[in-house]
């Protein structure tokens, strides 16, 4: 029985086996170091943007608390996601198995579709912020923490319909990796209308939310800059911040449009590219086999791997072993917007240090801890020390004059 890599079976029918890697050996090296090195640097971003906002939990404010759900997702993700993608990239096929890939595929959900909702409402925040005075004199901390609460709600229970039958998980193209089984839309009803569903009330409306904030944010500045001379001086102030803030959440929303947009496009693009030339084929059965004994031949796969496909699901799916296989795009093509997309939890805690002083204060205070305090003391009793002299040269200069010309140098009164 082969096994190379490509093929799995004997005889006339040679299709991929959709848990072996399509990717060749060193390329899947090259994936799981690049995947490690951006783990290992998102654990420990996004753990050092916890870590300070969990030091003034007492104090923060609604959007820190937002930034601070997004750190937690992309935490999440690098933490409990990545090294299943890793080791089965270092081993040449999807080690995990069944339960495995449900696993993967919930995970990725919850904290790529929580992430983007919650990148979705920090651009709302934005946009209220600077377009409605009215805004910030109501929302308080509570508003945001039931608003979080409703984003794990929210994607918790999309997430979950494929594990009872509304929708599906499976292997990606490049075999290595788990993720939503878009390919099945080309025969499933059920699959096509939760892929729907999913593009428009979770991909589609967050998109949306993001855009038409910040235009209305822009729409908005354009108005203000032309008035602004007659705006008190406490007022621009507080804009200015507002406007600073406003620029941190644009660049957070779109890297994160910028990494997970493609991946969309291409896997929505991979699965119907099909759809036309399958349809071409008059009398073709589910999967696109030409009769039931090659149909029966594909979904028996499962005993020549163990407990990958004992689940008679995935022993009875027509897109197991067949259309998540036959993808209309190379593995090469879907793997790199995949990569980019995975690999976006680690761009977050750099854009904070680039842009934000208060959290570069933050965590100079976190690593440096009771030497950069010693520092403040010192530095604060000098200048006070300075102001104390400086007073006292003050006021013996001024009281010279009315003590007789030899006080200033010590010996008019000797």
């Amino acid at each position: 029985m082969p096994r190379d890599g490509n093929s799995s079976t004997e005889g006339a029918l040679t299709l991929p086996h959709p848990f072996l890697s399509r990717l060749s050996p060193s390329a899947d090296v090259g994936i799981a170091v690049y995947l490690s090195l951006t783990g290992v640097l998102s654990v420990a971003g996004n753990g050092v943007v916890l870590t300070v906002f969990s030091r003034k939990r007492s104090h923060l404010r609604p959007q820190e608390l937002m930034a601070m759900n997004l750190a937690v997702c992309d935490f999440g993700y690098s933490l409990l996601g990545a090294p299943f993608l890793i080791s089965s990239s270092l081993a040449h096929s999807w080690m995990w198995g069944h339960a495995g890939c449900v696993w993967y595929g919930v995970q990725g959900f919850v904290f790529g579709i929580g992430s983007l909702i919650t990148t979705a409402l920090i651009s709302l925040d934005r946009c209220l912020k600077i377009c409605s005075i009215r805004y910030g004199q109501w929302v308080e901390r509570r508003h945001i923490g039931l608003l979080i609460v409703g984003v794990w709600l929210y994607t918790v229970t999309w997430a979950l319909l494929p594990v009872f039958g509304f929708g599906s998980y499976g292997p990606e193209p490049f075999g290595t990796s788990c993720t939503i089984d878009w390919w099945r839309m080309r025969f499933s009803r059920t699959d096509r209308l939760y892929v729907c569903l999913i593009m428009t009330l979770c991909f589609g409306l967050s998109t949306l939310t993001i855009a038409g904030s910040y235009l209305a944010i822009l729409i908005q500045v354009r108005r203000s800059g032309r008035s602004l001379a007659a705006i008190p001086s406490s007022a621009v102030t507080h804009f200015s911040k507002e406007m600073r803030l406003t620029k941190i959440a644009a660049v957070i929303c779109s890297t994160f449009l910028l990494a997970w947009t493609p991946y969309v496009i291409v896997s929505l693009y991979s699965a119907l590219g099909g759809i036309k030339g399958r349809s071409e084929g008059e009398g073709r059965g589910a999967g696109g086999f030409s009769n039931s004994t090659e149909q029966a031949e594909s979904w028996s796969w499962g005993t020549e791997y163990g407990n990958w496909t004992s689940d008679s699901h995935w022993r009875t799916s027509p897109s197991y072993g067949s259309d998540a296989g036959l993808s209309s795009l190379p593995p090469e093509v879907s793997v790199i917007p995949a990569l980019l997309a995975k690999s976006h939890c680690v761009i977050n805690p750099f854009i904070y240090q680039a842009m934000s002083k208060e959290f570069r204060a933050d965590v100079s205070d976190l690593l440096l801890g009771g030497r950069r305090r010693r520092k403040r003391r010192i530095r604060s009793r000098g200048r006070e020390g300075r102001e104390e002299s400086g007073s006292e040269r003050a006021g013996v200069g001024g009281a010279a004059p009315t003590l007789g010309p030899g006080w200033q140098t010590g010996r008019g009164r000797e």
